[in-house]
């Protein structure tokens, strides 16, 4: 039996930022190594060194979104070059790339799972339609992920510092304006606050004024304010500051309108020093509730860091929080059977919860698990999941699943659907079965997956709320 505990511990955000409906729910999924990813795991006496630290986050969705002019906002791997003026990229000027050092830059397919874009696909979104700058709905969702951060973490204290090298870069408008972040650092306070900052550079451009274009001095920034980090044995995942953040911009630009009742949803901010760098790159407004017709596309995306922080000598005792050590050992066998989660991010992060009149509706897929089996004879193995309650005291029987088979090979067979326990029933926080072979099925790889369908109160409560899901291999 093998049991790999996905967490997702982060706590939901402060009741002052809450928003018009649950702002959404996020799933932690684990390596078939074992490694935790998000939250879970036992509490460290003391702090860890970490170096294979990753860190996605998209910013916000406006990073993905259609434009007025020049097809769509996008995000490029690496720090650009200077084009001399302001004016949109081509394929052939070699400015976008997908991949620079220990930087990538990726988005969603219709399945939920992450891939490099191509010049041509990257203003698509999920489903291959071009983003329209005409819904703020309509987006990329493409996300930075940075590899092979160093630091160190201290989950007793909740504690962490962790650094990363090397750049991406934010264009809008095709090219008409673009800066770059360059080797972020990210730290956690012990209350839960922290910061993700970075040296920013780029090109002052005015996107009304084309002719305007000079280099900017390299600056220090606070590309994001965090509150409310619950900082696990191997990782978390939070929504940076936004909603409900208020900023002041110089006398004569565009400014922030008052909250109101049509705009508390999505009003608020990024940092104040980052929103200050972005008037030298003519970005500025697209950075805070300005009034525009793409303010609801603005807010802060997820944030998502993970790390290996290595595991506990088995003879020391558990810890007050009720821990055991389990070892297990599997003998050698002719053959192999092993499982993993066949993605670089394993947090899911739901859609916003619609109202459907009896229930809240939130909807997302599982990221695949790929099952691998060699072994003589072929014998029975099986994949389940379950998962605890919620943050905030959410109850976990509201998840439930439809299981289903990506790619067939190694007998596997999905299992039945479980249907969310708002009307009764346990929901998965009862164990049930992702995946199974029965004995004496074909040797091979097969790929499973799952539809999640969470369906909550009409009266819960606004906010982000996350849980555990363990997956559990038999065999």
């Amino acid at each position: 039996m093998t049991t790999r505990r996905p967490g997702a511990r982060f706590s939901p955000r402060a009741a002052r930022r809450a928003t018009r409906g649950l702002a959404g729910v996020v799933v932690g999924v684990v390596s078939a190594a074992g490694v935790v990813v998000v939250g879970a795991g036992s509490a460290s006496a003391a702090s860890v060194s970490v170096s294979d630290a990753s860190l996605a986050w998209g910013l916000s969705g406006e990073q993905g979104g259609g434009a007025f002019f020049g097809g769509c906002n996008f995000l490029s791997a690496g720090k650009a070059g200077n084009t001399g003026s302001s004016r949109l990229w081509t394929q052939s000027d070699g400015l976008y790339s997908t991949h620079d050092g220990n930087v990538t830059v990726e988005k969603p397919n219709s399945s939920g799972a992450y891939a490099e874009p191509t010049w041509a696909t990257k203003c698509q979104d999920p489903n291959g339609t071009a983003v329209s700058a005409g819904s703020t709905n309509s987006l990329t969702r493409n996300r930075v992920v940075f590899g092979k951060g160093t630091g160190t973490i201290d989950t007793a204290a909740r504690t962490a510092t962790i650094h990363w090298t090397g750049s991406f870069t934010s264009v809008f408008y095709g090219g008409l304006t673009y800066w770059s972040a360059s080797d972020p650092t990210l730290t956690v306070n012990a209350d839960g606050t922290g910061t993700l900052t970075a040296t920013a550079s780029g090109y002052g451009a005015d996107m009304n004024d084309p002719g305007k274009w000079v280099a900017l001095p390299a600056r220090t920034v606070t590309l994001a304010k965090l509150s409310g980090v619950e900082v696990g044995a191997a990782g978390f995942s939070v929504t940076p500051d936004y909603l409900g953040e208020s900023v002041s911009v110089p006398s004569g630009t565009t400014g922030q309108p008052a909250k109101s009742g049509s705009n508390q949803a999505y009003w608020g901010s990024f940092p104040q020093d980052f929103v200050d760098f972005q008037q030298s790159t003519g970005q500025s407004s697209y950075w805070f509730t300005s009034g525009g017709a793409r303010d609801a596309a603005k807010p802060a995306t997820p944030l998502t860091c993970s790390y290996t922080t290595g595991g506990t000598d088995p003879s020391d005792p558990p810890s007050s929080e009720g821990e055991q050590t389990i070892t297990a050992t599997v003998p050698e066998q002719a053959g192999e059977f092993t499982w993993t989660i066949d993605a670089g991010d394993r947090a899911v992060t739901l859609t916003d919860a619609v109202n459907k009149g009896a229930y809240l509706q939130s909807t997302g897929d599982l990221k695949p698990v790929k099952v691998t089996d060699t072994r003589t004879g072929a014998p029975a193995w099986s994949v389940s999941g379950q998962v605890g309650d919620f943050t905030g005291a959410l109850p976990g029987k509201y998840l439930g699943w439809t299981p289903t088979v990506l790619t067939d090979g190694a007998g596997a067979q999905p299992g039945t659907t479980i249907t969310p326990g708002i009307d009764g029933g346990d929901g998965l926080t009862t164990s049930a079965t992702l995946g199974s072979a029965t004995a004496g099925h074909t040797k091979g790889t097969g790929t499973l997956g799952a539809a999640l369908d969470l369906r909550l109160p009409t009266t819960t409560d606004p906010g982000t709320y996350t849980t555990t899901l363990t997956l559990t291999a038999l065999s």
